[in-house]
């Protein structure tokens, strides 16, 4: 008798459901999807105990018909696609057939439905994969389906949940994801009968921004636009002054599909160029139009890893859109703003790491901070409990608010300041005035600046001079590493770095450029060769431009440098005529402003009057 048996399909659908549900957000997401799919212009998530307890999903979409009501229970049965050509055509989140079966062998499950042409809907209750009752019920508009019991019958998957705090946070981050890649629809999040997100469905992305991560940030943020033959990129990013420390606030949407990639993540910080500091990333949502020919969503259960075709045309076409919708902002920092912005972001890490609240203590959570959401009105009950007025009060506050700030944007000059010298503070920073304010100038980060651009456009010519080495040095490499550094040498000898094959895995220096300073030959030349092994390719505009960064920083003043007067006021020169001015090539401000008016605060020449609760500003003197 043969070894190979046929597993029945209850045990089938628990081991699909370990790929396709591994928490309750992947229920959340799932049922969401269906919703949007089915044409939903509203929908609701509510949940209890982090969606262990239950999870429900009610939406306003088509519906579905009666007899398919089983059928849609069964593993691979699905509306979505007809042939194997449908495959490379999607447009739909759902096509696999694999969630509904997966998600109710195991958990006690219930459908409502009915679609707008029959006269009664349709309730099905399933247990463990099983259906155990099907009957006819009053007409509904869309469908509602609850999950209840989740993993009560695979208790070894329990073990693996984390806290409700960390299962909420994790359902509260989906559906941002998913309402900030489908603004035309309204979503309700409702964790034990408080509201956690409310959207207006009015197709307007920013008010979903301004919904999910505060007004304020979303009056930072940059729309932006770009085309080609096979892609169209919409979206938004955030001015460099608004950045996190890692990349979860990073939306990409293919045709309204959530995904994760890596290429595009990277291609958004190049568009940023050296303005965003390193180690700190943007707040962004990026939603990308394309032939569904060019993108492959069958690679995983949870189809959150895309393939894409022309994906070095798409990388560069998302770069060009964040590099012109940045070009003209003005990226002086304000002083005060900034240091306030510093202590604020301490305070919103130490909230996330309190758990002594039912709600999400997370940036991306609705309702989690009153100061910062001072737009969503918020108000206590006795019970201490936060409650929210009705949604259309803070929509149009938010629109207004939006509105008014991208006017003042729109009208803002953006010139670099005429910088007058005073003197010089600990031998680091340029004290320099102008008509509007007293401006503190990083004098290393000025420098950088200046001669990054100036070998920006010269790298060609670093290689013309060279000093030969007395005593030659010796690299020595790991054999892959050798191999791709020696198939990469002509970069290197474009930067004036001509290196040898000598022996076994090893490279020898004989010269090196005048622009490497002798006690930084080896250092220099190491992190030279770590740039070729970085990434999978390596273009000659990338390379020279890591190049110019590294030239520029190691050529540069550093602090505790004196400065005479001349000299000083020649960098200031220098600096005026840079492209870029703000930010040296690692993204950190170049200089910093104390507006007449923060002046003024700092020394209370002007105060907040106690009889109102205007800002009326008022001199001492």
């Amino acid at each position: 008798m043969g070894r190979i048996v046929e597993l029945d399909q209850s045990l089938a659908n628990q081991i699909a459901a370990g790929e396709v549900v591994e928490r309750p957000a992947s229920v959340v997401k799932e049922l969401v999807e269906n919703s949007i799919d089915a044409g939903a212009t509203k929908i609701t998530v509510k949940v209890q105990e982090a969606g262990l307890e239950s999870i429900q999903v009610i939406d306003n979409g088509l519906g579905i018909e009666s007899e398919d009501v089983e059928l849609s229970l069964k593993r691979h049965a699905t509306s979505k696609i007809k042939s194997s050509q449908d495959l490379f055509r999607i447009r739909t989140l759902g096509f696999r057939g694999e969630a509904m079966p997966s998600i109710a062998s195991v958990s006690e499950f219930i459908i409502e439905t009915s679609t707008e042409s029959e006269e009664a809907g349709t309730k099905l209750f399933a247990k463990g994969g099983a259906i155990e009752s099907v009957q006819p019920i009053a007409k509904i508009q869309g469908t509602k389906i609850t999950v209840s019991n989740l993993f009560y019958n695979t208790p070894a998957r329990l073990k693996f949940v984390k806290s409700l705090q960390a299962e909420l946070s994790h359902i509260t981050d989906l559906v941002n994801r998913l309402s900030l890649a489908h603004p035309e629809i309204s979503f309700e999040l409702i964790n034990e009968g408080n509201q956690l997100l409310k959207t207006a469905g009015n197709g307007d992305l920013q008010q979903v921004i301004a919904s999910i991560y505060g007004v304020a940030s979303a009056k930072k943020m940059r729309k932006i636009h770009n085309e080609d033959l096979d892609f169209q990129i919409d979206g938004y990013v955030s001015l460099p002054e608004l950045t996190r420390a890692n990349r979860n606030y990073i939306t990409l949407l293919i045709n309204g599909r959530y995904i994760k990639n890596f290429l595009l993540n990277r291609a958004i910080i190049e568009g940023y160029g050296s303005k965003l500091m390193v180690g700190r990333f943007p707040l962004a949502v990026i939603s990308i139009e394309i032939d569904p020919h060019l993108a492959d969503v069958n690679v995983h259960p949870t189809k959150q890893e895309v393939r894409l075709s022309k994906e070095k045309e798409l990388m560069t076409l998302v770069s060009q859109a964040i590099a012109e919708a940045l070009e003209d902002e003005v990226l002086i920092p304000g002083a005060l703003e900034n240091l306030q912005g510093r202590a604020e972001e301490k305070q919103v890490k130490a909230k996330e790491e309190s758990t002594q609240t039912k709600l999400p203590l997370q940036e991306n959570s609705l309702y989690y901070d009153k100061e910062k959401a001072d737009f969503f009105i918020k108000e206590e009950n006795k019970t201490k409990e936060i409650q929210v007025k009705e949604s259309p009060v803070y929509e149009n506050e938010i629109k207004e608010s939006l509105e008014a700030e991208t006017e003042e944007s729109e009208q803002s000059i953006k010139v670099f300041p005429q910088l007058e010298f005073l003197a010089q503070m600990h031998a680091t920073y340029l004290l320099c005035q102008s008509p509007d304010g007293l401006y503190i100038v990083d004098q290393h980060a000025a420098q950088e600046r200046f001669k990054y651009e100036y070998w920006r456009e010269h790298i060609g010519q670093v290689s013309m001079d060279q000093q030969t080495l007395l005593t030659p040095y010796i690299f020595t490499l790991a054999k892959d590493d050798f191999i791709r550094v020696a198939e990469q040498k002509d970069l290197l000898n474009q930067a004036g770095v001509n290196l040898e094959e000598y022996g076994d895995n090893q490279f020898i220096l004989r010269e090196h450029p005048l622009w490497m300073k002798d006690e930084e030959i080896e250092s220099a030349v190491n992190e030279l060769m770590d740039l070729l092994l970085s990434g999978q390719e390596v273009s000659v505009a990338k390379y020279r431009e890591d190049l110019a960064i590294m030239i520029a920083c190691k050529s540069s003043i550093k602090a505790n440098h004196p400065l005479d007067n001349q000299s000083a006021k020649a960098l200031l020169e220098d600096l005026a005529t840079c492209k870029n001015p703000y930010n040296c090539p690692h993204g950190r401000p170049v200089l910093v402003h104390f507006t007449s008016s923060d002046m003024e605060k700092m020394f209370r020449r002007i105060q907040e009057s106690h009889s109102s609760k205007n800002m009326i500003w008022k001199n001492n003197i």
